[in-house]
């Protein structure tokens, strides 16, 4: 075990470590995002390749990713910066399985150092049509979070992708940390809970070493997939050790329609429906304490750090109800 995972580890065994690492890791997060939001010149970028900048908003409101056209009016995705590693290769293997999988990707026009420009596909996100059909989101959701894994096993046959239990337990604890601070600082949960997580965790970490963990795209949600006529289109590939193996990915999936959800309330009754049918085969014990760490996640990071549902409807409700999922209360 390296000694960075062992660090983190422990800082669940001191309130003192814990706050200490938590400050740590805030600050490195904060210095990598700017560093790399910050490294390609979009103008320069535009003004070689004789672009025009058309909006800033076409996915996710994301300051990576913007709308362009050409001399002839086409339109294209360029997508700056914070480009994964193996976003390419992944991106390439996906459109020569593309017979083989439930979803499509848009074709790599260009590329250059620190940007990648896409073909424009004209759609709406998964998540646009939740409300009105949300059993067809989910198993929509499930069966591209399992035929992107046909997508990592072919990368696997050209590509070495890391230590896959060390880089794991090493994401996992230290994301647990900082993701459940903000959740403590805010009197919702104590030190206690988040310690008796842990040490969940490590039980089954020891136990299963890494078959508890898989490699996976770590963020198929609502607004990566775009609906377009009859096709579903992926989007920003990746390819992450995560928590749960294959099952990561549709969890994720759920706690994001949770979040997104006008009516919070029918969907955190539906969610435990859900487990049931389409992971009658995995451990309820563990799928419960993975969405428990998912919604430290949610709460946490992306409505309490990040504010990002501030100003929305039923956000206090949320709170709460994601308290539940972390509890296990359902």
């Amino acid at each position: 075990m390296n000694i960075r995972c062992v660090i983190v580890k422990m800082s669940f065994y001191s309130r003192f470590l814990y706050s200490l690492l938590n400050k740590i890791m805030i600050s490195l997060a904060t210095r990598k995002q700017a560093k790399k939001e910050s490294v390609v010149n979009i103008e320069l970028i535009l003004k070689e390749n004789n672009f025009q900048l058309v909006d800033t908003e076409s996915f996710r409101q994301k300051k990576a990713v913007f709308k362009v056209k050409d001399n002839q009016d086409t339109l294209f995705i360029l997508k700056t910066g914070n480009i994964e590693p193996l976003q390419i290769q992944l991106f390439q293997i996906a459109k020569l399985l593309e017979n083989k999988l439930a979803f499509k990707v848009p074709a790599i026009i260009k590329q250059g150092v620190g940007w990648i420009l896409f073909e424009y596909i004209d759609g709406k996100p998964l998540n646009d049509f939740f409300e009105e059909k949300q059993d067809w989101c989910i198993k929509v959701s499930k069966k591209i979070s399992d035929d992107y894994q046909l997508v990592v096993q072919e990368l696997q046959k050209t590509q070495l992708l890391g230590n896959l239990l060390a880089d794991g337990k090493e994401w996992f604890f230290s994301r647990l940390n900082m993701w459940s601070k903000p959740i403590i600082d805010a009197g919702l949960i104590d030190f206690p809970l988040i310690q008796q997580l842990g040490k969940e965790f490590e039980e089954i970490i020891n136990k299963n070493d890494a078959d508890f963990f898989g490699w996976v795209h770590g963020n198929i949600i609502g607004d990566h997939i775009l609906v377009s006529d009859e096709n579903l289109y992926l989007f920003d590939l990746n390819v992450v050790p995560r928590i749960g193996g294959k099952y990561y990915d549709f969890l994720r999936s759920l706690d994001f329609a949770f979040i997104k959800s006008k009516d919070e309330e029918k969907v955190f009754k539906s969610i435990p429906k859900w487990m049931k049918q389409y992971l009658a085969n995995f451990s309820e014990m563990e799928i419960k304490l993975v969405f428990a760490f998912r919604n430290i996640g949610i709460l946490g990071w992306d409505m309490i750090h990040c504010k990002a549902e501030d100003g929305k409807e039923n956000v206090e409700r949320k709170k709460q109800l994601a308290l539940k999922f972390i509890r296990r209360e359902y």
